[in-house]
């Protein structure tokens, strides 16, 4: 049998007690350690996965406990910084959407993961949900024809973020799941919002 896989989550914030639960629960994977930079919310998680290191201290994460991949799941000004080291030290990235703060920063990341041989990912989870693979399936057999235009309508906000403009956080989503349907690149995008 192959061996799992050996992860560390830095951020035990709003999403990352999601995704330690999730890659708990998965029999390829093994987390070993989260990362934070606020004491409590550690011990809250070691209270629920007391077989998974705590620390705050991101060096020690990337370096110290022998990691194959690392997830970042940390406020959005800090996507970058923490999957650039990730990057660096060797591990494989995941990332929690959106990707870093600049299409520059996104494209440097892309650099440095190719340039190393280094699997990374962002967390687009509505890309394996059943509606959209199964939307997925239709499109790409065919049954209903040539796509000429998509509509999407974002009606769920979710957690307010402060530190990332309303697109930039929530359109990563709907982007990915048109991009995915596809499986090519639009012609024409027209974009609006309101208040």
């Amino acid at each position: 049998m192959k061996e799992p896989i050996v992860i560390g989550v830095v951020g035990c914030g709003y999403w990352g007690p999601n995704l330690v639960r999730n890659f708990k629960g998965l029999p390829n994977c093994h987390l070993k350690a989260m990362c934070d930079i606020s004491e409590a919310r550690l011990k809250h998680m070691r209270s629920l996965y007391s077989d998974v290191e705590g620390m705050t201290d991101f060096e020690h994460l990337l370096n110290g406990v022998g990691l194959d991949a690392v997830v970042v799941a940390a406020p959005v000004k800090h996507h970058y910084s923490l999957a650039k080291a990730s990057l660096l030290s060797g591990k494989h990235t995941l990332i929690e959407k959106p990707m870093a703060s600049s299409s520059a920063e996104c494209e440097e990341l892309i650099e440095i993961a190719e340039r190393n041989g280094l699997v990374l990912m962002v967390g687009h989870t509505f890309l394996y949900s059943a509606p959209v693979r199964r939307i997925t399936e239709i499109v790409q057999a065919g049954d209903v024809g040539e796509i000429r235009y998509i509509n999407s309508r974002r009606l769920n906000l979710g957690l307010f973020q402060k530190d990332i403009n309303v697109a930039w956080d929530l359109a990563p989503h709907d982007i990915s799941i048109i991009l995915h349907i596809l499986g090519e690149l639009p012609l024409v995008v027209n974009c609006q919002g309101n208040a």
